[in-house]
């Protein structure tokens, strides 16, 4: 059966690790980033989608 992997901790923050954060809080903030042995990695972002522009959807009244 496959573990659960533990929820994240201060202690496993990058920042935290660094002595980069000032905040005492008791679960992770919003700000949390894992310490990896690569550095502080970005949060991977949603795929941007194109549109087509909204003149073209609109039709022309005669």
């Amino acid at each position: 059966m496959p573990r659960k992997p533990k929820p994240p901790s201060c202690d496993d923050c990058y920042f935290r690790k660094n002595l980069l954060c000032a905040l005492e809080l008791d679960e992770p903030c919003t700000t949390f980033r894992p310490n990896r042995p690569e550095g502080l990695v970005p949060p991977r972002q949603p795929a941007l989608l194109m549109r087509a522009p909204r003149w073209t959807s609109q039709s022309r009244a005669a």
